[in-house]
């Protein structure tokens, strides 16, 4: 993205994450649409915005499920999006929703520049970024100035952050912090940039798989990924798999409990 002609100065640039490889991405968005996030959280955005957006600046859009679940009919949604899988997904909605004005970008947040440089959104929205655990005042210098009001989705659960189901596993299993993040991200904002309003939503990332071998199978993937490899691991995995794997009619399903913290600014 390029700068605005004539915008002041940002704060300097930082350094840019990768992007998800398109099977990790396919696989969140498929489970993500699957579980309660979109309707648990977008319920609550709704609440505390009182209705819906007319206009939308989506960092981390994703596929555009909690967008749609948030913006107004006939809106204008400006969504940001590193991987090309997930903005694939996008041009999915945006054929679908006529009604809507979609706008979609290539970047990250460390990127930013206006999409209307005349006119502040309603909402600036950042959900399933890295940003506010570790580069929480960065992250508010770049978003605050874009919108009337910023919210972002922090986790919250006393359990681990790093992949979707870590939190299905048990802590001697997935061996993280389980510190919750919104704590860690009120500690960096401090008091100056502390949020107007923090609300909490409880939800479930909830996978389905075909089968009990292809669960036990990406569990092992994400383990091994994250070099976290315990003595007799496959044999631990194994014994949480028999208790904790949901029979369901097209295979197993696999919950872990999420807390998501919103943090909202406004004018």
């Amino acid at each position: 993205m390029s700068a605005t002609p004539g915008a002041a100065a940002g704060p300097p640039p930082l350094p840019s994450p990768a992007p998800w490889a398109d099977a990790d991405a396919a696989f969140f968005a498929d489970q993500l649409a699957r579980s309660d996030y979109a309707r648990n959280l977008g319920d609550a955005l709704r609440g505390l915005y009182g209705g819906r957006p007319r206009s939308l600046i989506d960092i981390g859009a994703g596929s555009g499920l909690l967008g749609q679940a948030v913006i107004a009919r006939g809106g204008r949604w400006c969504a940001i999006e590193p991987n090309a899988h997930m903005r694939g997904r996008l041009a999915g909605v945006a054929e679908a929703r006529p009604d809507l004005s979609i706008e979609i970008r290539d970047g990250v947040w460390q990127d930013l520049t206006p999409c209307d440089p005349a006119t502040p959104a309603d909402l600036v929205l950042c959900a399933n970024i890295p940003g506010p655990i570790g580069a929480a005042r960065a992250l508010h210098a770049r978003t605050r100035p874009l919108g009337r009001r910023l919210a972002w989705i922090v986790p919250a659960q006393a359990g681990p952050r790093s992949w979707c189901l870590a939190g299905f596993l048990p802590t001697h299993l997935h061996g993280e912090d389980i510190t919750p993040g919104d704590r860690l991200a009120l500690d960096e904002l401090g008091s100056d940039l502390a949020p107007d309003m923090v609300h909490l939503v409880p939800w479930t990332f909830q996978a389905l798989f075909p089968d009990r071998a292809a669960a036990r199978a990406h569990m092992l993937d994400h383990l091994h990924r994250r070099g976290h490899v315990v003595d007799d691991l496959e044999r631990r995995l194994d014994r949480h798999l028999d208790l904790a794997l949901v029979p369901a009619e097209e295979g197993v399903i696999a919950r872990a409990p999420k807390l998501s913290a919103v943090f909202v600014w406004h004018d």
